[in-house]
């Protein structure tokens, strides 16, 4: 009996494995086609799958594979595991949601990609996939880059308004240019170094150039310069690979390749030159005046309330207000600057775990390039190779990243996650091996795997829990948005049936109570909708207590009921919390008026 069924056992692993492989490929585009999964609704598709991954990784607990590094593991584990253990002390619990489920997911992958996805012809497969998925963002960038009416494939999701940039599937043109800025170095890369067939190689070329060509439309300028960061990290990198072949391939090849990039470069400039639009954004890269200059000294001052450890996940919401400048008037939820906003919100020790986690993989790529690269070469002579392709694209990745985290917040945008994930995967563990023999895996390996089975159980069952409430707080938000004040009210109850630690809900409860209200004729009506709104605002104030929406919210109920006083502490809460804001200066002063000339202030 042994004897027959031991054979058939590495081919269910293989199976598993591949089924895992093409599972972990539909989570990378579903949550890319669903906005980046910027609201957690739309990334829970991606996140179940990617726990349904790690937990058949199960299936390949004891199976021999390379061993990835293990400093590069534990520097993983180190850094994100502070991310976990301190964003479940954000003093906004349900915003940091957001950064605990995509750190979750962005685990699994990175677990799943350097312990038991090893194969490059296997990574190289996933990155076809989304290099074909980036064709797909740039048309409907291109849509969006010519008619500039915000159109997006998917009826029911909406972007913001950003004119004629092109964002394809996301909502933002700034992490469209991150998700395209990676792929594009990675077909490049597998053009000039893989094994695969010529005509391959001509299709992934061709979806490169695209991507680079979606880049331009996005209007990026931190994407322009994280763009030529990469692609300049790409020419060192093979320079250094063909100076090893002889200085007869490196004139040869080198002259072809110096050749064919002053054509792109120039093709770029033409295409830049050809709109307005795109020759005014390139000529103002680096923008004195922007406004990003003000996030960043609201960062600053955020970070110095509390040095060490930070202010908490998602905390930025509330001190970018309460720190921004007269001129910056649009809700600061982010940064703009990856960097910034970990210190600020995990403090010195999240940014040193940080430092270690990068310098750590990036120690590693550097020692596998050369051995991958020039040593090879000097002593096979032979040019092509499938790890190499894929160490020298996640490098450039890296070095694209390094530098677009300094202007944006890429590393915030769930399907961004994923795929820097999937990069650092790569790195932690290339895929080759030098040992022969091995009959079992490393002790360290199997830990690793056993992490990340218990991550994707743990995942798996929260998305499990959370998705209902986080479904009918969407269909809630999109029935206020088309004032249906009823539907709002029914989705929000239903909502809350499931969730009741998301003060979303209790908003749009009481949201659309006071829009009934509004609609009524008669006093007697209005104040009775008013009245039911107030127990839930009160809730959404008692979950989210710094944010200070649902104290205005709460304000202007007691406004509309006359209860002026009750108002009155709840408007100096706003302004306290958002004191240089020209919106809530304005709502308060209404406020005075109408307590002035509407009625007796209560007793």
């Amino acid at each position: 009996m042994t004897s027959q069924t031991a054979p058939s056992s590495p081919l269910i692993v293989r199976a598993v494995e591949i089924l895992s492989a093409a599972l972990l490929t539909i989570a990378l585009l579903s949550i890319q086609a669903l906005i980046g999964g910027t609201r957690l609704l739309f990334a829970f598709p991606a996140y179940g799958l990617i726990a349904i991954v790690g937990l058949l990784s199960l299936a390949s607990l004891r199976s021999v594979k390379p061993k990835p590094d293990q400093i590069c593991l534990w520097s993983a584990v180190l850094f994100f595991g502070y991310v976990l253990g301190r964003a479940m002390f954000s003093p906004l619990p349900y915003l940091a949601r957001s950064d605990i489920y995509s750190v979750l997911a962005g685990l699994i992958v990175y677990f799943f990609t350097s312990c038991v996805l090893t194969s490059a012809k296997a990574r190289m497969s996933i990155l076809v996939c989304l290099l074909a998925a980036a064709v797909a963002h740039v048309l409907v960038g291109t849509i969006q880059f010519r008619s500039g009416n915000n159109f997006m494939p998917i009826s029911f999701l909406q972007r913001f308004d950003y004119g004629r940039r092109a964002s394809g599937f996301y909502v933002c043109p700034n992490h469209l240019a991150g998700l395209l800025e990676v792929l594009g170095v990675f077909g490049l890369s597998i053009v000039c170094w893989s094994r695969w067939p010529a005509w391959s190689k001509l299709l992934i070329g061709y979806a490169a150039l695209v991507s680079y060509l979606g880049v331009i439309l996005t209007g990026s300028r931190g994407g322009y310069l994280s763009t030529a960061a990469s692609l300049l990290v790409f020419a060192v990198l093979n320079l250094a690979i063909l100076r090893e072949g002889g200085s007869a391939l490196l004139l040869r090849i080198g002259a072809a390749g110096a050749i064919v990039a002053a054509i792109g470069i120039a093709s770029a400039v033409f295409l830049v030159r050809q709109s307005d639009f795109l020759t005014d954004r390139s000529k103002n890269v680096l923008d004195y005046k922007n406004m990003r200059l003000d996030l960043w000294r609201a960062a600053t001052e955020q970070w110095k309330q509390s040095p060490l450890i930070g202010t908490g996940s998602r905390t930025y919401l509330v001190y970018g207000r309460k720190y921004r400048t007269e001129q910056m008037q649009l809700d600061p939820i982010y940064t703009h600057n990856d960097y910034l906003q970990l210190l600020s919100e995990y403090g010195i020790a999240g940014g040193l775990a940080f430092l270690c986690f990068f310098f750590v993989h990036l120690r590693r790529g550097w020692i596998d390039s050369r051995r991958l690269g020039p040593k090879r070469i000097a002593v096979s002579h032979r040019l092509a190779s499938n790890a190499m392709a894929l160490n020298i694209g996640a490098l450039c990745a890296l070095a694209a990243y390094a530098v677009h985290s300094v202007f944006d917040f890429n590393l915030h945008i769930p399907a961004n996650v994923l795929l820097l994930a999937f990069v650092f995967g790569i790195i932690a563990n290339p895929g080759v091996t030098h040992e022969n023999g091995a009959t079992q895996p490393a002790a360290g390996l199997i830990f690793c795997r056993i992490v990340m089975f218990a991550l994707a159980a743990f995942l798996g069952l929260q998305v499990w829990r959370l998705t209902p409430g986080e479904y009918f707080a969407e269909k809630a938000r999109a029935a206020l948005r088309d004032y249906r004040f009823l539907n709002a009210i029914d989705f929000a109850r239903k909502g809350l049936e499931y969730e009741k630690q998301n003060p979303l809900l209790f908003y749009y409860l009481g949201r659309g109570r006071v829009l009934g209200g509004d609609l009524q004729q008669s006093p007697e009506a209005s104040a009775s909708f008013y009245e039911a709104a107030l127990p839930a605002y009160m809730k959404a104030r008692e979950l989210a207590p710094l944010d200070k929406t649902y104290a205005i919210e709460l304000a202007f109920t007691y406004d509309a009921l006359n209860r002026f006083s009750e108002a009155e502490w709840l408007f100096a809460e706003a302004l306290a919390l958002d004191p240089r804001s020209t919106s809530t200066k304005r709502y308060y002063q209404a406020h005075l008026e109408s307590w002035k000339n509407g009625g007796l202030p209560a007793p």
